[in-house]
């Protein structure tokens, strides 16, 4: 929403279910690949309509928990000159063997009137969709696709640039009627270094509702500190 961004919210703000295959000889069965078509495009923006609230247990290098709230995408107001939705998000994290033992993030989410992710602002980052995000509005189990890529800068003057984020999206196996939508974003820094893989993973229903399962940031250099929240 990266634990820092996570929903591209924890970081701060911008996950994850579904991995391995069933079991056999009476062990537990694992994730099914739905057949079902899902409009990935309708339950991302009755998702972002909705606004949701959720608190997360951190696990990995690191443990604690982390709150996120992100209020309905439904106030009216400009980005980048253009007319553009606008919803907050505010994340909190605690966590108890690792520095800072406490952190919190305030984001403002902008879409553009058809409640397509535009970018989005906070104290420290401000980022912009170069161009317009591809969200499927027919995919399966198996689908892969290139969301977009996000510029990042330190305001929104755009004075100094500090990167850019590569957003793609998975469908991989839940259940016969659902399936997780897995968001990856791969953070890169100004000299295009990797610095951090995360994955918001989405359980997404035939009916269009979409729910925040878990997220896995992985940070590629320093410490290499990751942080697992379900």
């Amino acid at each position: 929403m990266n634990i820092k961004n996570l929903l591209c919210t924890v970081i701060v703000p911008l996950t994850l279910i579904a991995c391995g295959g069933g079991g056999g000889g009476g062990g537990p069965s694992g994730p099914v690949a739905s057949t079902n078509t899902f409009n990935v495009q309708t339950a991302y923006t009755n998702f972002a309509r909705a606004g949701f609230s959720k608190t997360f247990t951190v696990s990995g290098s690191c443990a604690g928990s982390t709150s996120i709230t992100a209020a309905p995408a439904t106030t009216s107001t400009t980005f980048e000159g253009k007319f553009a939705f606008s919803g907050v998000s505010v994340s909190s994290t605690t966590l108890t063997n690792c520095t800072p033992a406490s952190s919190s993030d305030t984001t403002v989410s902008y879409y553009d009137s058809n409640l397509i992710p535009m970018g989005r602002s906070s104290a420290s980052k401000y980022v912009v969709f170069s161009g317009v995000p591809v969200l499927p509005t027919s995919a399966k189990v198996g689908d892969a696709v290139v969301v977009g890529t996000i510029l990042t800068y330190t305001s929104s003057s755009r004075a100094t640039r500090t990167g850019r984020e590569d957003v793609s999206a998975v469908m991989e196996p839940d259940t016969a009627t659902t399936a997780i939508l897995n968001i990856v974003v791969k953070t890169y820094d100004a000299s295009n270094v990797l610095t951090s893989t995360e994955q918001d993973r989405y359980r997404l229903a035939a009916d269009g509702s979409l729910s925040f399962v878990s997220f896995d940031v992985q940070y590629a250099t320093g410490s290499k500190i990751r942080l697992i929240g379900s």
